[in-house]
């Protein structure tokens, strides 16, 4: 939360809207290739994906293409939040950049917090 707010102070709306825009279009590319997949599937098992409780027919297919959807956004999301996070963090006390496995910063000898981000 607290990057949101460094983001939108500095002039980040622009930014903001552009990330939204493309998770947008990004859920609807993964819903057009999510149909597609289950329809290769279904094609390929010669069977409508269905099951009887009761004599009511209930159809899965949608709920399996609810999931891929759900599956391939949250990969795709922490797979962003990997390539956003930072290699460095700052030093509390001389606020140097440091690398973010190292637990004493190089320069000041200061001992790190484990959970410092």
């Amino acid at each position: 939360m607290q990057r949101l707010r460094e983001m939108l102070a500095h002039g980040g709306i622009a930014v903001l809207a552009f990330v939204f825009a493309l998770a947008f279009a990004s859920f609807y590319l993964v819903d057009a290739l999510s149909q597609v997949a289950l329809f290769v599937f279904q094609q390929h098992v010669d069977e409508t994906l269905e099951f009887k409780i009761a004599g009511t027919e209930i159809y899965y297919g949608q709920a399996l293409v609810a999931t891929l959807i759900v599956l391939l956004v949250a990969g795709a999301l922490y797979g962003l939040w990997r390539l956003t996070r930072s290699a460095y963090r700052t030093c509390p006390e001389c606020h140097s950049e440091i690398p973010r496995e190292a637990s004493v910063c190089r320069y000041c000898t200061t001992e790190l917090l484990e959970g410092f981000h």
